[in-house]
């Protein structure tokens, strides 16, 4: 028994020990802090309010910024450097003191004319930047401290675009679904931040067919601050482009390519952001833009989760796998657009395989700007398995809708569908 109370005394002795020992570990060696006022002895009821006075401020200096901390010189070169003044005034009673702290790294404040203001007094605040040419927008910032209480420091910032030599308004030109059959025109506008004019000589696209069927137009305009963020460009230029009716339906991606020269002894200077055509002469530079769109024919068929367009202009339509008790009549609507609507009838030309694939057109119902035509298609199950899901190439199903104007083109619908054989 006697040994049993001894060693619970010597576990409760280790316990302890080992638990302060623990907690002067982690928490008695640190100093502790209280606001300012230190717990590691540096700090006594005789220095106090001295050691107080190094971190907080009773002067009646109060520092007022003319004007937004933010300065947005709206677009400049790569590599070019830029300066912007922010001037700073004294609205308090006491004199403020000022000093130029951290910036970033593409961001220096100059030398300040005067470090101390009276009340009343001000002081310009000279703050320069170079712009990198690695992104499309910049900003960067330095700090100027002050001996206000209410404002110990004041973020200055510079932002803004960064542009190339020549650039394009808007750099993504999106032309959208246009018709096939039909005219149509687009445009951006093109801002010259050279040091000397430029002339625009010529343009063609990526994609020769747009480059056959466009008529390419420059009028000069001038700029002005509604030209928001391009207001400080040297000159602007609407670039037209007009397109006449003849492209293949589909997706349209592609470079709008305008050749021009400058108007100085200095044309042997490279452009920046200009990709110079192998073709073109040792004076003559390529400004590109990136343009998109979708070329649409005439005729268009109303989009589901079965039903999806091609880049060619044509559908495919997956039905999925049948049972020969499943419901083999499908339908969809089929869309006749443009100025040749009213003249213009659909009818259904070669299927195949003609003994499974049959389809016809109910009465066009007349909507707005285009007619609908409802299309009926109906499977036929045979006695042996129907595999038309397209697994190699040609392997599927197909009906095309033929028009009787020349001015639609005809259009190719394949079907992937697999029927299971009848009972």
């Amino acid at each position: 028994m006697n040994k049993f109370w001894l060693l619970l005394g010597l576990a409760f002795v280790i316990g302890t020990t080992g638990a302060w020992t623990m907690n002067y570990m982690e928490y008695g060696h640190r100093e502790a802090y209280f606001g300012e006022i230190t717990m590691d002895g540096s700090v006594t009821a005789d220095n106090v309010m001295a050691k107080l006075k190094e971190y907080h401020s009773d002067s009646a200096a109060r520092a007022e910024l003319a004007g937004e901390p933010v300065h947005d010189f709206g677009a400049m070169s790569p590599n070019s450097k830029g300066s912007h003044q922010f001037i700073v005034k004294n609205v308090g009673d006491g004199v403020l003191r000022l000093e130029l702290g951290a910036s970033t790294c593409k961001c220096t404040l100059g030398s300040l004319k005067n470090n101390e203001l009276a009340p009343g007094e001000s002081t310009p605040i000279e703050l320069e930047w170079t712009v990198s040419g690695d992104k499309t927008t910049f900003e960067q910032s330095a700090e100027l401290r002050t001996n206000d209480p209410l404002q110990p420091a004041i973020r200055l910032v510079v932002q803004g675009l960064v542009i190339s030599d020549i650039e394009f308004d808007p750099k993504q030109i999106a032309f959208g679904e246009v018709p096939a059959a039909e005219p149509f025109e687009f445009s951006t506008k093109m801002y010259n931040y050279y040091a000397t004019d430029i002339e625009p000589l010529s343009a063609k696209f990526g994609s020769e067919e747009l480059t056959n069927l466009s008529e390419v137009e420059f009028e000069p305009f001038e700029v002005t601050e509604a030209d928001g963020s391009h207001q400080n460009a040297r000159q602007g230029f609407r670039v037209t482009v007009r397109v006449q009716p003849g492209l293949r339906q589909g997706p349209l991606v592609t470079n709008l390519q305008v050749s021009f020269k400058k108007l100085s002894d200095e044309s042997s200077d490279a452009a920046t952001d200009s990709q110079t055509d192998p073709e073109a002469s040792e004076d003559t530079y390529v400004a590109v833009a990136e343009c998109a769109g979708r070329v649409m024919g005439a005729l268009t068929i109303i989009e589901s989760s079965a039903m999806k367009s091609t880049d060619g202009g044509g559908y495919i339509w997956s039905l999925g796998r049948l049972d020969a008790n499943d419901d083999l009549e499908k339908k969809c609507l089929v869309v006749l657009k443009g100025s040749e609507k009213d003249s213009t009838n659909l009818t259904i030309g070669e299927t195949y395989p003609s003994d499974v694939i049959e389809a016809k057109f109910a009465a066009p119902l007349g909507k707005g700007q285009m007619r609908l035509f409802p299309l009926v298609l109906t499977l036929k199950p045979g006695d042996q398995t129907i595999d038309l899901l397209g697994k190699n190439k040609d392997d599927f199903g197909w009906l095309w809708i033929e028009s009787d104007n020349p001015k639609v083109s005809r259009m190719k619908v394949a079907i992937k569908v697999l029927i299971e054989p009848r009972p």
